[in-house]
């Protein structure tokens, strides 16, 4: 409470009344310097006099330092871009009352806000009643839609809107606002100026919107469907198991299913004595061996990569917010029946987005089947966690069948050359062989020939040489046989499974 009329102040209040009243005597207020040009402004916070006192300002002259220093550098250095000097400014406000007054005219607006303002004002060359005409009909033509969104982020607020009501009970002239306080004021005047904005808006986004969305829906219902409809996914899946059970039947026992993100796992899972080896590609072999059909499966799973992308709470916010958009836009046609642009609009969009809408509903159904299809759980799956998990599959699929068909490629090749060289060694070991040889029935021979035309040995020679041939080609035609016959088994070859 007060002290009662009368009584004694305490010494400290006293002492800082004093300071007060003596800083008040001491420190007077600074005289206004004059500069050539306008100078920017420095954005420091003072110290009042009456707090000087006892600080280190109080023994600080800056009237002394400014004697000695030639500021008119630092004028031509720090003067603000195209501005007139302050003996021009005063000369002009002299011969001009009105922007004296202009200039003088108190702003209902925040100096920052008043400033935003006037950056806004800058990049919309149209004027006030343009602007009006423009958002009264709607015409994203004479308005575009950049200057659609500075509009819409300037509007005056609630407390600007009521300093605006009273400023016009008042019934003073629009002349005494500043420029921007007399814009916004004018913009204010425009009937359901908010709504309006945001309807426009909603038209010029309208076809990207769409553009966006449209792709997205159709991707998670396509990729859906090809997922569930694949007989020969299904298959693979199917020795995906066999192999799971078959590996972990004697310490954990069989499954009778698996989640959907471990084959993750069977594309990674390497085998223990060749780390280049793993289960993807051991199920790939038997496929190709067994099943050739089945390894189409990977082809028949359609946008997966554009579906992969897609999360469908997030889809369904944009959907809802078209829509929420389409409904305003409906009402204020409402309200403004003749306006044509907002007619022609109208008549083309809601249409198209009740097909959205109806579109969104079907690709939900469909993911409901995948999710239940896989055993996943509703809540948590979605298309860019599910998809992923298949499109890696399949792509890790196609690799694995790449790399062990190059692998045979490899062995038929090695196996090739390794018979051709057996081949290359028999030939010259049967070429070196090539003397006549005694065989049966050589001596009968000879001595029948004796007996008919006489000793001829050339004759004798020439008919081993055709017996030395005939047996070579002999020989080379089983090799021959051999080598196909054991490339054939090494083509087949391979190990026995049951699928």
């Amino acid at each position: 409470p007060p002290p009662p009329p009368g009584a004694k102040l305490p010494p400290s209040v006293m002492a800082i009344a004093d300071r007060g009243n003596k800083g008040m005597a001491l420190y007077p207020n600074k005289r206004k310097i004059e500069t050539k040009y306008k100078l920017p402004l420095l954005n420091w916070v003072s110290i009042p006099p009456t707090q000087i006192t006892g600080t280190v300002f109080s023994e600080l002259d800056d009237e002394k330092v400014l004697k000695r220093i030639d500021m008119a550098e630092f004028e031509e250095t720090f003067k603000s871009k195209c501005q007139p000097s302050i003996q021009q400014t005063k000369s002009s406000l002299k011969s001009s009352p009105t922007v004296r007054k202009a200039e003088q005219a108190e702003s209902l607006l925040d100096p920052n806000r008043s400033r935003n303002i006037s950056i806004a004002r800058k990049k919309i060359t149209a004027s006030v009643e343009e602007l009006k005409q423009a958002i009264t009909f709607m015409d994203l033509q004479k308005l575009p839609l950049e200057h659609v969104d500075i509009l819409s982020k300037i509007l005056p607020n609630d407390e600007e809107s009521k300093k605006f009501q009273e400023f016009q009970k008042c019934k003073k002239s629009l002349k005494s606002l500043p420029n921007n306080d007399r814009f916004l004021l004018e913009l204010n005047q425009i009937e359901r100026l908010k709504p309006r904005l945001q309807v426009m808006t909603f038209m010029g986004n309208f076809e990207d919107d769409m553009a966006l969305i449209l792709p997205q829906v159709d991707a998670v219902i396509a990729a859906s469907k090809s997922v569930t409809g694949s007989k020969n996914l299904k298959r693979v899946l199917e020795i995906v198991l066999a192999f799971g059970n078959y590996m972990n039947s004697a310490k954990r026992g069989g499954a009778y299913g698996f989640k959907i993100q471990s084959l993750d796992i069977v594309v990674d899972m390497k085998a223990p004595t060749d780390r280049n080896i793993t289960l993807l590609h051991c199920i790939v072999e038997v496929v190709r061996q067994r099943l050739h059909n089945v390894q189409k499966f990977a082809d028949e799973l359609v946008f997966l990569e554009k579906a992969s992308a897609v999360s469908l709470d997030l889809l369904s916010a944009d959907i809802r917010q078209i829509s929420k958009g389409m409904k305003e836009t409906l009402n204020e046609l409402i309200n403004n029946k003749q306006n044509k642009h907002l007619k022609k609009f109208c008549l083309d969009a809601e249409p198209r987005v009740t097909k959205l809408e109806v579109d969104l509903q079907t690709a939900k159904e469909a993911f409901t089947e995948v999710v239940l299809y896989f055993g996943e759980n509703l809540k948590q799956a979605q298309p860019n966690t599910l998809f992923p998990v298949l499109q890696r599959f399949s792509a890790a699929y196609k690799k694995a069948d790449a790399e062990n068909r190059s692998k045979h490629r490899i062995s038929e090749a090695q196996l090739v050359q390794s018979m051709a060289q057996e081949s290359c060694k028999f030939e010259d070991t049967t070429t070196v062989d090539r003397v006549p040889q005694i065989y049966d029935g050589a001596i009968d021979e000879l001595i029948t020939g004796l007996k008919s035309s006489g000793y001829r040995p050339a004759d004798m020679r020439t008919i081993n040489r055709q017996r030395v041939i005939r047996s070579s080609s002999i020989e080379s035609d089983a090799n021959s046989l051999t080598m196909q016959r054991r490339l054939k088994e090494a083509r087949t070859s391979k190990p026995h499974l049951q699928i």
